[in-house]
């Protein structure tokens, strides 16, 4: 029961079967890792297709027509079927790269074509079994799943010693190069020596690949998290957002500053990315992140004496941060009202909710659920601020999205505490 069940998952395009945009994200990705792979197997295939005519015209030369006819047919009809799985592949790509079973399928054709190619091309004399190398790093970079490479790397090993011990044996025939000695095969030692070479050599490779392309897509990943500006959007990233909220709200407890965190999060897009397709999804983000930076200026104008910043902290959520950007001391020195309120802040949130119902991006219609929570107001805990800003959020979402909401119970107890300090 267990087997089937994990059977079943490996057939599943997702985890989850509302995509979130970074689940959109993260396919996309593996589409691309699988169509290098697919890329680099019709480089393969011409490289083959030209070693080919140049192996058969030393053949010509060295046996008779029978001869060459006989050896060539069967690696022929692999190079066929690698053309035709790879076609397969190629034009399915967007479907089958998101399955796992599928992406290591054609891996595992591989492993059967190249064993063919090292049989009929001398067993234990082939060269052609260090492809069997570039394999297991293909199957690193689709799958990053330890255990899958080193399953791949023992079947590997099976296959290439089922080859070189069954000639050995008298299992299967030998299959003479003209140009091959001919006489490595049925020595014991030079076949257990070449064999060891080889096991240990492919057994390396799939250490390194397990984990050394991990650690390099580990490496990515830090990079990305680390980075100030997010790519897709050119908004500032989580990271980036994380560390000013943390330095804005300490400088504005310090002060008797406000300070306010929005979050914005598109109801219900996985039914977009579901009904107009991956890069619909894109041009709506795109376009969303690119109306949240025009109102924020437009904001800043109305506010200067406001601190701003729009990010986009995952897939399909967006993050607006609100700050004074002086303290209420220094704005009382000079007979200035200009302090950034809660109700300043609402109403602005307001506005953003109901100017982006109004707005078709692509001609796609969207609603947004926003979460609002401010410090003093909501906590005094600067930590606290994106629980409260996700508890609102969670409020807005579960009132059917398309509207503003802030923590269920807001701590007049905390603002009048802050109010006396």
């Amino acid at each position: 029961m267990r087997f089937l069940q994990r059977l079943k998952r490996s057939f599943v395009i997702a985890k989850r079967q509302q995509l979130t945009q970074d689940d959109v994200n993260a396919l996309r990705e593996n589409q691309q890792r699988v169509s290098l792979i697919i890329s680099a197997r019709w480089l393969m295939i011409v490289l083959f297709a030209l070693f080919s005519i140049a192996g058969a015209a030393v053949f010509w030369a060295e046996a008779s027509i029978a001869e060459l006819l006989g050896s060539i047919i069967f690696p022929l009809n692999a190079l066929v079927l690698v053309i035709v799985y790879n076609f397969v592949f190629t034009k399915l790509n967007s479907m089958l790269s998101n399955i796992s079973v599928a992406s290591m399928l054609q891996l595992v054709f591989d492993v059967i074509v190249v064993t063919v190619l090292v049989y009929f091309s001398g067993g234990v004399e082939s060269w052609f079994w260090v492809v069997y190398l570039l394999i297991l790093f293909a199957a690193a970079l689709i799958s990053q799943n330890a255990s899958k490479i080193w399953a791949l790397a023992l079947f590997i090993c099976a296959m290439l010693m089922a080859v070189q011990w069954g000639a050995f044996f008298g299992l299967i025939p030998y299959q003479h190069l003209p140009f091959a000695t001919g006489v490595e095969w049925y020595s014991a030692q030079f076949v257990l020596m070449r064999s060891l070479w080889q096991v240990s050599m492919i057994l390396g490779t799939a250490l390194i690949a397990s984990n050394g392309v991990n650690w390099l897509l580990n490496l990515v990943s830090y990079s990305r998290e680390s980075q100030l500006i997010d790519v897709r959007t050119g908004l500032y990233s989580r990271a980036f957002l994380l560390r000013t909220q943390e330095i804005e709200a300490h400088r504005a407890l310090r002060d008797g500053r406000s300070l306010h965190l929005m979050l914005i999060d598109i109801d219900d897009f996985a039914a977009i990315n579901s009904r107009f397709g991956f890069e619909k999804g894109d041009t709506v983000i795109k376009q969303l992140s690119a109306q949240l930076q025009s109102e924020l200026l437009a904001f800043d104008n109305d506010y200067p004496y406001s601190s701003n910043i729009a990010a986009r902290i995952s897939g399909e959520e967006f993050a607006l941060l609100l700050s004074e950007n002086s303290s209420e001391s220094h704005l009382r020195s000079e007979n200035l009202n200009v302090g950034l309120s809660v109700e300043d802040v609402a109403g602005f949130a307001q506005h953003l909710c109901s100017t982006i119902a109004e707005t078709e991006y692509d001609g796609v219609s969207i609603t947004v659920s926003i979460g609002l929570a401010s410090l003093p107001l909501d906590t005094l805990d600067p930590d606290e601020l994106g629980d409260r800003a996700d508890e609102a959020l969670a409020r807005a979402v579960s009132q059917g999205g398309g509207c503003v909401a802030v923590p269920a119970v807001r701590d007049l107890e905390v603002a009048f505490n802050a109010e006396l300090s």
